[in-house]
């Protein structure tokens, strides 16, 4: 058995009902890998592996959590895209306030020397592993207004996540009083 590595990311996941529209799309698939309903995810931003735990890591990384305030996304996913390795379901426009946190927490990662080498953010939510040939198409949106991220604790080769902590997403703008 392979040796357990350790991973850290910042993401957002759907809520329950997203989610097991998500499990539907994947459950309607072919792949070796599927990913489970309870893993589902966006990744916002992720360390590289660490072969031990990463408790000074996670502690930097909370620390991150806690300073950042960015706009509530929407996040609207509507293309089924695979790669020769992956299935997974992709937003097909921009979403500003995603791409605006993703590059916010990319920075800092980057700054304090934890962002995984040669990663950049292209949102997506992978719904299984495979080996096949290349597609996409357009499938009915699923959508949800994302209030929180997290911070997990991945133990790579065990398929298991463990959320360190969360954080409120809250609209950095003040309503216009009418």
């Amino acid at each position: 058995m392979a040796a357990i590595r350790h991973r850290l990311f910042f993401a957002l996941r759907p809520p329950p009902r997203q989610r097991n529209l998500i499990g539907w799309q994947r459950d309607a698939l072919a792949g070796d890998t599927p990913v489970a309903n309870d893993r589902l995810h966006l990744t916002l931003g992720v360390t590289p592996d660490f072969a031990s735990p990463p408790g000074a890591a996670a502690r930097t990384l909370i620390e991150i959590g806690r300073s950042i305030q960015a706009d509530p996304p929407r996040i609207r996913l509507d293309r089924l895209a695979a790669s020769n390795r992956s299935v997974a379901l992709r937003p097909s426009r921009n979403i500003p306030p995603l791409t605006d946190l993703g590059r916010d927490i990319a920075n800092r990662l980057r700054r304090t020397g934890l962002l995984r080498e040669r990663w950049d953010f292209h949102p997506h939510v992978t719904l299984l592993y495979r080996d096949g040939p290349p597609y996409q198409h357009a499938i009915e949106p699923i959508w949800w207004d994302a209030g929180e991220f997290v911070l997990i604790h991945s133990l790579v080769g065990a398929t298991q996540h463990v959320e360190l902590a969360r954080w409120p997403l809250t609209s950095r703008q003040l309503p216009l009083a009418l």
